[in-house]
């Protein structure tokens, strides 16, 4: 969530998620958008995010690989909402490589998280 309020004050951006959880709407957006941390194709992230009209997508490193203890994991969650994709590679993992292509376009990449533009 600092990601997001920073995004928001220092860009003056929309912001398509907020992790709070305040209705059901919100909370299917947000799921929405976490499927970045999934292993759902690039192509299938890509429609989700065009339909929900986003441009840039923020892909935080931390998120993709971090885990406070064994199936804790951004991608080992999806496995349990999408098991029919378990086994395959986060797509966290492929969006952090240096092809993100046909999909996405890296417009700045640091320590911490990634900045994707989603091409249309």
């Amino acid at each position: 969530m600092p990601t997001m309020a920073t995004v928001k004050l220092s860009a003056n951006r929309p912001i398509v998620n907020h992790p709070h959880y305040e209705d059901a709407g919100l909370r299917a957006r947000t799921k929405e958008v976490y499927s970045m941390y999934s292993r759902k194709s690039l192509a299938e992230i890509k429609e989700k995010l065009v339909k929900l009209r986003v441009n840039y997508a923020v892909v935080e490193q931390s998120w993709c690989i971090r885990k406070t203890r064994e199936g804790c994991g951004m991608p080992e969650i999806w496995d349990i909402e999408d098991p029919s994709n378990r086994g395959k590679m986060p797509a966290c993992e492929i969006l952090q490589g240096q092809n993100v292509g046909p999909h996405f376009r890296r417009v700045f990449k640091n320590d911490v998280y990634d900045i994707l533009e989603v091409i249309v």
